[in-house]
């Protein structure tokens, strides 16, 4: 399960949720390190920090990486909804986006499901 922000947040909130924190850890040593929780983990809930998965990843980690996503409940920071590949879209659980209304812009977090 994928619960995707599409736009700026601290990291000490979405840090607190979570049992583990990969989002210091490099996006080249990212794909190991997933792979040694699913091996170690039963359940944990992740963040992965902020990731434009398309840009900063290969083809190879993303598909390493989606095994992680669809075990656990996963946290992403991404601001290019396009970056993100079609594979990691399909495990999308919640999407938190800004919403610009009356000129100021809030954060939706009603936790509502992406498709109804």
């Amino acid at each position: 399960m994928l619960y995707l922000y599409l736009h700026p947040i601290p990291f000490d909130d979405l840090r607190s949720k979570c049992t583990i924190d990969l989002s210091k850890c490099s996006s080249a040593d990212l794909a190991d390190e997933c792979e040694n929780i699913i091996q170690h983990h039963k359940t944990c809930i992740l963040f992965l920090g902020f990731l434009d998965v398309g840009w900063m990843l290969d083809p190879k980690h993303e598909a390493r990486i989606r095994r992680v996503i669809r075990k656990f409940e996963t946290h992403l920071v991404s601001i290019h909804l396009e970056s993100i590949p079609r594979s990691w879209k399909n495990e999308i659980e919640i999407v938190y986006f800004k919403n610009e209304k009356d000129g100021c812009s809030q954060i939706i977090n009603d936790g509502s499901a992406l498709l109804d």
